[in-house]
């Protein structure tokens, strides 16, 4: 429906908050003859100097002292440093279109932005020293360093101008369930519920929502769910990976912060990221050691809208991001919570790697040779058999994944770690897509009891994420079998189209405000809220237009 769809939000016109004077008495000014006017003038001020004949005083004797004064040098001109010169891509290389072209094609086209319009005016100053202040006029197409691309193209993906949108969706894709706009609807909720400030809060998001006078019904068939604090996260601490998430949202399907119909949005959110970057390239305060994957996830963020609108502005700022990563790894293994904790993490490490791999995909060069050979001796290091399977562990060979103490009651052998292990192995060019460990662990995710869900036992959006990323790569019967249970288990379930509120006849934005969000009752839910378990799952929903399958079908 046409709600759904979204719309450009304009510019704020305050700075012309300045009114002209009233036309009508311009009009009544301009008619009287100027001649008359300058008469008039010249009559009064003869008749003042007539009568008004001031009496000139006597000047007073100045009796002027003579002083010598130093001359002082002037000092020279302060030397200036050489500003590093912009290195604009080879136009004969891009077929280039009028800018005309690249405006989105909207119902109500005067509401259509502008590409000429320059996407980082509205940006504050930038706190660090870089000399990097340009636009490049093209996005960034020319990076296909790897088999697997940005939002469904290698290396640089995205609709023309960023348009995106679920006109990309892969055919086979969301068929045979009862809501194939799923993640569009996901987008909507996260548009409608983003902070002025332009993030996203775990707790205030329901003050943030614009869809005043919708109805607020929580589901209270889970634990938690439906209290006064049932649909919230953790206070602060998750907002930049929160926020962070909820862009990844959106440019899965090729929407960027240029010329897409969400582009206000995520302007905004990349406004609030890049004033939350430090000079070292950590997004976020290190307020606790948790802030790893605070940063991991913002970085892919800002790396994604780098790599579909090829904006130069963004380059330095993933870039000295991704320094910080490799500067937090283990010398020889992974990652954990904090700089060199000298503990490792099959989590973080996952998370690490496929931010850099997707670094890599927007164009940013670095060194990936060590940093992935040392990720890869920490997979092997935690991998072993059990149970006649190989099991990648959590932080020790084959361990369980963690989970929060609130969530103690669910699954705690979900394959996680082993989704994570297909992931990174694959993109990090460690292993074939017909290796044993690969097959083995692929079946692992969709034996009895590993398939979505919804029961709270089972719940565990994080694993659903993960695990459509590995499987999508794999392909065959093993992505048959997930995509069916993850599609319908998710699309049955988004709030506005379960069998509950379809009953309710909540099915519109204007009538529930949860349309369109998942509530948060998976493992993870009670750090997130529902704005993580909103943003993550339409990542999952994306996952057939995220990255081409490396086998290329």
């Amino acid at each position: 429906m046409a709600s759904q769809e979204g719309l450009v939000e304009q510019a704020d016109p305050s700075y012309l908050d300045s009114e002209p004077p009233p036309e009508e008495s311009l009009n009544a000014f301009a008619s009287v003859p100027w001649v008359a006017v300058a008469l008039a003038v010249h009559a009064i001020l003869l008749m003042v100097a007539w009568f008004i004949m001031p009496i000139a005083a006597e000047r007073p004797d100045i009796e002027v002292i003579k002083s010598s004064t130093e001359t002082l040098a002037t000092p020279p001109e302060p030397i200036q440093p050489r500003e590093r010169p912009v290195e604009w891509e080879d136009d004969t290389k891009v077929e280039t279109k009028p800018v005309e072209d690249q405006r989105v094609q909207m119902e109500d086209a005067e509401r259509a932005e502008d590409a000429s319009d320059s996407p980082m005016k509205d940006l504050a100053e930038n706190p660090n020293d870089n000399p990097s202040d340009h636009e490049s006029p093209l996005p960034n197409k020319e990076s296909d360093n790897s088999t697997t691309g940005l939002g469904g193209g290698a290396g640089g993906g995205g609709g023309q101008g960023g348009e995106g949108g679920l006109k990309r969706l892969r055919p086979g894709g969301l068929t045979g369930v009862p809501n194939p706009q799923g993640p569009s609807n996901a987008l909507q909720w996260l548009a409608d519920h983003q902070n002025r400030e332009g993030y996203w809060s775990a707790t205030t998001f329901g003050e943030d929502s614009v869809r005043k006078g919708a109805k607020h019904t929580y589901n209270i068939d889970f634990v938690n769910v439906g209290e006064a604090d049932g649909d919230t996260g953790w206070e602060a601490t998750c907002d930049v990976g929160l926020t962070g998430l909820a862009i990844l949202a959106f440019t899965g399907p090729g929407y960027d912060h240029k010329v897409s119909k969400y582009a206000q949005p995520l302007r905004r959110a990349l406004v609030y990221l890049r004033k939350s970057q430090d000079n070292d390239g950590c997004f976020g305060a290190k307020e606790d050691d948790h802030f790893v994957y605070n940063h991991a996830i913002a970085t892919m963020a800002m790396a994604e809208l780098f790599g579909l609108s090829g904006d130069a502005v963004l380059k330095p700022l993933v870039e000295r991001a991704v320094d910080f990563i490799l500067k937090a790894q283990n010398p020889g293994l992974g990652w954990r919570y904090g700089v060199r904790p000298a503990i490792n993490d099959t989590s973080v490490t996952g998370w690490m790697v496929l931010t850099l791999h997707t670094c890599e995909l927007a164009g940013i060069d670095f060194d990936d040779t060590k940093c992935y050979s040392d990720a890869q001796k920490w997979f092997d290091m935690v991998t072993v058999d059990v149970n006649g399977y190989p099991k990648c562990g959590y932080d020790t060979p084959g361990s369980n994944c963690s989970r929060l103490r609130s969530a103690s009651g669910t699954y705690e052998n979900m394959p996680s770690m082993d989704a994570i292990y297909i992931m990174s192995m694959l993109f990090m060019g460690k292993r074939e897509l017909n290796s044993p460990e690969i097959r083995s662990m692929a079946k692992a995710c969709v034996e009895k009891g590993f398939l979505p869900e919804w029961k709270l036992e089972k719940l565990d959006f994080y694993y659903w994420y993960y695990a459509s990323l590995a499987l999508f790569q794999v392909g065959g019967s093993q992505w048959d079998q997930w995509e069916k249970a993850m599609a319908t288990t998710l699309i049955d379930n988004q709030r506005g189209f379960s069998e509950k509120d379809r009953a309710a006849g909540l099915v519109t934005p204007e009538l529930l405000d949860e349309h369109g969000s998942w509530d948060p009752v998976d493992a993870w839910g009670a750090a997130g809220g529902r704005v993580y378990a909103t943003a993550i799952n339409a990542l999952t929903l994306e996952t057939y237009y995220r990255h081409q399958r490396m086998s290329g079908k």
